[in-house]
């Protein structure tokens, strides 16, 4: 991670076909395009994985993530991530057991929107309502990044604000 909390380790399962950690090169390249509006703000990190994403935005100044994940096998790693990462700022982190599309319902029912929304489901996941679950809890004003595979493009690319290619992965950004 870089930032505040720079240098500390998260532990990933690579072993598993699930899990598909989020690069250090996309991460970067993501918070590169936030910049400093991130201070201060709320980080939603959907399919939270190891927590990598999320944590990485408290690291540059987020206030609070939301670390949504289903996985049982991601949920143990994301729980044991924020403890040894944050530290005493572990409160900081708001990991939530239950599905994204799940929790985002439970959002919008709620009347409860974020200035930043990161998505990165399982490449193999049908990606066809995702924007629209994304934007529904996006904040007026805020920034959505929905990661995808760059090989399997969804069909709601053209509505983006900005697209960049890493490789295997993709970040699409609504604004």
């Amino acid at each position: 991670m870089s930032g505040l909390y720079k240098g500390r380790k998260l532990q990933t399962d690579t072993r598993s076909s699930l899990i598909r950690p989020t690069s250090g090169k996309v991460r970067e390249a993501l918070f590169s395009s936030l910049g400093p509006s991130l201070e201060g703000e709320a980080f939603v990190d959907l399919y939270a994985g190891s927590g990598a994403v999320g944590l990485e935005a408290l690291s540059r100044g987020a206030c609070e993530a939301y670390l949504v994940e289903s996985h049982p096998q991601s949920w143990v790693l994301l729980q044991a991530n924020c403890k040894s990462a944050l530290g005493t700022d572990a409160a900081k982190a708001r990991p939530v057991k239950l599905d994204a599309t799940a929790w985002c319902k439970r959002m919008v029912a709620e009347g409860k929107r974020f200035p930043y929304v990161f998505a990165d489901p399982p490449f193999q996941d049908d990606f066809s309502g995702l924007k629209e679950t994304v934007l529904g809890v996006l904040a007026p004003g805020g920034t959505a990044i929905i990661q995808y595979p760059t090989r399997n493009p969804p069909k709601w690319l053209e509505s983006a604000s900005k697209l960049k290619n890493y490789g295997d992965s993709s970040l699409a950004f609504f604004t």
